[in-house]
């Protein structure tokens, strides 16, 4: 017969108090900490530029937050969101989701913001001590930026008639429209420092007048003069040097590119790019380019955005091709180039071309324009070539040795005379690092030297440092900081929302021109407009910074997990099991979790 008894009811133990009572922190091994980790996007940023920090205040609203934090590093944004390879975007976590956040464009808009508002006042002189800066080109603009707000005087003298070195003479017009290279360095000029133009040092002033009435002395000479090819008719008419080209177009001039305008450029870097780019708009209609390039299209240094801004203009590619003889005949150039093909890695980490055994490739041309590589000229200074060990590359910056011995003046270098990788992000790096350097030299003689070393600088594993932290006066409140670097296995990618990067604005019908006319130069990328590169802020993840998101408290079984009266999060670690979940459930791995250790 069926069992007709009511079922059993099981046992339930039921508590009379809360579980506060029952300290179950006591069995765990792990525990979660919040910690501040370093966003990769920043430790890529040669600048060590802080970009989650000011990605974060566009988010709330605080743009001139965002401004400021940006400035504390970075002396020219609106350029350097124009020319930087912006390699910060090569590492941004996001790119495994939908791509990567723009940072330059932001950057840029920000920069952008900056110029149209007012000057910036003075800065405060605090310090006795004044300083000479050789050379107004990024790495000297960067030094003379951050030592004048340190409370230093100091004077730039540059041997053109005006100041921007590289970025006025180099980089064309198309890409940095020179009023906003004018207002850059405009602002520099309102914090106190003095420029001096046609003022060649070595000649006017002589080196020992230099170092007589300055207290230190800072050498950021560009690399201004062309590598030669070393091919016979390297010295036909025709045939010159790619810079010195860029040189005579940014001061104004028209070179000629012979009767059918047919011009060969022969490099694979920025330079060739500019060269190409520049040739086809001097030209006009008609006008062929085409870079010669001994390797392929993926081994090329130059950035990929002004590879491929060339190509869409009408710039043609001849790979795998290195010159060997330029012949003159009937009016025009012959280049001979040797076929190459790919072999292996050189000490660059690109494959190494080596000749094929094909015929070689004859292509002729009216213009061939080197540009292969540039090197420094240190011509009227008692200086050393880095080759001859005079200057020495360091922590604090670059020393370097003076010919004639003297003694009593701390002098420095850095960017390309110092052998830093070429571009206008390193070459700021090179002078705010010197700046550092300077300014410590100067506290050490005084008796007064920051505890801070250059590892306690550094952003990341291999960041630049940051003036910031030598300043000891960031405006970002942090929480136990690191320089561990949050990597894509940190980010939890199921918490975020796809949303398309976007995509820079072109004015396409302003490549081509039949003259040298100011509309034939004009900007080509246009950026984004301030609402669309907020937007664009909005995709960044916050790597490795507490949001507040909540999810933590959200998934704590033992709701070990609270806000303090701040309003920050505060874990109760009597209670906690140090399961790991907040830490696994963290969207931008925000939560360690740390080994206990014994009281």
């Amino acid at each position: 017969m069926p069992d007709s008894r009511p079922p059993r009811t099981p046992h339930v133990s039921v508590s009379d108090r809360t579980t506060e009572g029952n300290r179950t922190g006591s069995w765990k091994y792990l525990h979660p900490e919040y910690h501040d980790r370093v966003a990769p996007c920043r430790e890529r940023c040669p600048v060590g530029v802080d970009i989650e920090g000011y990605l974060s205040l566009l988010r709330a609203g605080r743009i001139d937050d965002a401004c400021d934090l940006l400035l504390r590093e970075n002396p020219i944004p609106a350029v350097t969101g124009r020319v930087c390879d912006h390699r910060c975007e090569g590492g941004c976590n996001r790119a495994q989701l939908d791509g990567a956040v723009a940072i330059h464009a932001i950057e840029r808009a920000l920069g952008d913001r900056v110029l149209d508002g007012p000057l910036p006042p003075p800065a405060e002189r605090r310090h006795a001590e004044s300083v000479a800066i050789v050379g107004s080109g990024p790495a000297g603009l960067a030094c003379a930026y951050h030592l004048v707000r340190l409370g230093y005087g100091v004077t730039v003298f540059e041997r053109d008639e005006r100041p921007g070195g590289m970025l006025r003479q180099g980089i064309p017009a198309y890409r940095l429209p020179r009023p906003v290279l004018d207002r850059e360095i405009e602002r520099i000029e309102a914090l106190g420092v003095v420029f001096h133009c046609n003022a060649e040092v070595g000649r006017a002033p002589s080196w020992p007048a230099l170092v007589g009435a300055f207290d230190a002395v800072f050498v950021g000479i560009g690399a201004q003069r062309g590598r030669r090819l070393g091919v016979p008719g390297e010295a036909l008419p025709g045939v010159r040097q790619g810079l010195e080209f860029l040189r005579a177009v940014n001061e104004g001039g028209h070179p000629d590119l012979g009767d059918d305008h047919r011009v060969l450029v022969v490099g694979g870097g920025n330079t060739a790019m500019d060269c190409a780019r520049t040739a086809l708009r001097l030209g006009g209609r008609g006008t062929t380019v085409t870079v010669v390039y001994r390797r392929t299209r993926e081994e090329m240094p130059a950035i990929a955005d002004e590879v491929a801004d060339a190509e869409r203009e009408g710039v043609r590619f001849c790979f795998l091709a290195a010159p060997e003889e330029i012949v003159a005949t009937h009016g025009h150039l012959v280049v001979a180039c040797g076929r190459m093909e790919l072999g292996q890695k050189d000490a660059s980490g690109r494959r190494r071309p080596i000749p094929s055994g094909e015929e070689p490739l004859l292509l002729e041309a009216d213009t061939v324009l080197l540009a292969i590589g540039e090197e420094v000229s240190l011509d009227g200074l008692p200086l050393t070539p880095r080759t001859e060990g005079g200057i020495h590359a360091n922590a604090w910056g670059a020393t370097a040795e003076t010919t004639d011995g003297r003694v009593g003046v701390a002098v420095f270098g850095g960017g390309d005379v110092t052998g830093d990788e070429r571009t206008v992000a390193h070459a700021l790096a090179a002078g705010k690092r010197a700046a550092i350097g300077i300014d410590r030299q100067f506290r050490a003689r005084q008796g007064v030297m920051p505890p801070l070393e250059p590892e306690a600088l550094r952003i990341g594993e291999q960041g630049a440092p940051s003036m910031t932290r030598w300043r000891g006066d960031d405006p970002i409140r942090r929480v136990a900081p690191l320089n561990e670097v949050v990597r894509p296995r940190d980010i939890n990618l199921a918490d975020f929302a796809r949303a398309p990067r976007h995509r820079d604005r072109h004015a396409v019908s302003r490549r081509r021109s039949w003259s040298h006319a100011p509309d034939g130069f004009a900007e080509v990328n246009l950026g984004l407009a301030a609402e669309e590169a907020l937007a664009e802020a909005a995709r960044c993840f916050e790597c490795g910074v507490c949001n507040e998101c909540a999810l933590c408290m959200l998934y704590c079984a033992d709701v070990a997990i609270s806000r303090d009266p701040a309003g920050r999060f505060a874990i109760d670690l009597d209670h906690c099991k140090g399961c790991g979940v907040c830490a696994a459930e963290c969207p931008r791995g925000a939560i360690m979790m740390s080994l206990e250790v014994p009281s």
